[in-house]
C-alpha cells in the first residue's frame, strides 16, 4: 500500500475538522512542535525529519516509522507503540508513559534524560542507543542495563547465567 503524502497544514486542518484516521500517511520536513494530539491512528505512517518537540500525544496508535524526528521533551502517554520504529531520533527529555512498547525498535536514538514507564509483552530492541543516564550502548540489546546487572552479580559472587 502506498502512503499518502500530506503537508503539515493539511494534517492539522484535517485533525481540527475531527479526522483521527491518518493511517499510511507520509509527512516530511514538518513542524508539529508543541501540538496536542489525542486519539489519532498513525498505523503504517512514516514521519521523516519532523519536529515533534514538546508534542503531547495521548491515546494514539503510533505504530509508525519515525526517521530523523525530534521528540525532545515530548509527552507520549497511553499510546500503542507496538512495532514502531524510531531511526536516528532525538528523544532527550521525552516522557513516555503507560505505552505498549512491545517489539518497538530504537535505532541510533538519544534517550538522554527521558523517562520511560511502559508496558508490553516482548522487549524493545535497541541498537546504538544513548541511555537516559547518557551512557552509550553500542550494538544490539533488548536490555539497556544488562551489562550493569551482570557486573553487579559478578561482584556479589552470584552466578551470571
Amino acid at each position: 500500500m502506498e502512503r499518502e503524502r500530506i503537508t503539515v497544514e493539511e494534517f492539522l486542518r484535517r485533525y481540527a475538522a475531527g479526522e483521527r484516521d491518518f493511517q499510511q500517511i507520509l509527512l516530511e520536513y514538518a513542524d508539529l512542535s508543541g501540538v496536542e494530539l489525542q486519539g489519532i491512528n498513525l498505523d503504517g505512517a512514516q514521519f521523516s525529519y519532523v519536529n515533534l518537540s514538546s508534542i503531547k500525544l495521548r491515546h494514539c496508535d503510533l505504530r509508525a516509522e519515525f526517521i530523523y524526528c525530534n521528540f525532545r521533551d515530548a509527552l507520549i502517554e497511553n499510546c500503542d507503540l507496538e512495532w514502531a520504529w524510531f531511526y536516528d531520533c532525538d528523544l532527550r527529555g521525552a516522557n513516555i508513559r503507560l505505552c505498549d512498547v512491545t517489539s518497538t525498535h530504537f535505532i541510533r536514538v538519544n534517550l538522554q534524560g527521558a523517562t520511560r514507564n511502559n508496558s508490553g509483552k516482548d522487549p524493545c530492541e535497541f541498537w546504538d542507543v544513548v541511555r537516559e543516564d547518557r551512557v552509550f550502548v553500542p550494538g544490539f540489546t533488548s536490555n539497556l542495563y544488562i551489562a550493569e546487572r551482570i557486573a553487579e552479580r559478578k561482584t556479589k559472587g552470584d552466578d551470571v547465567f
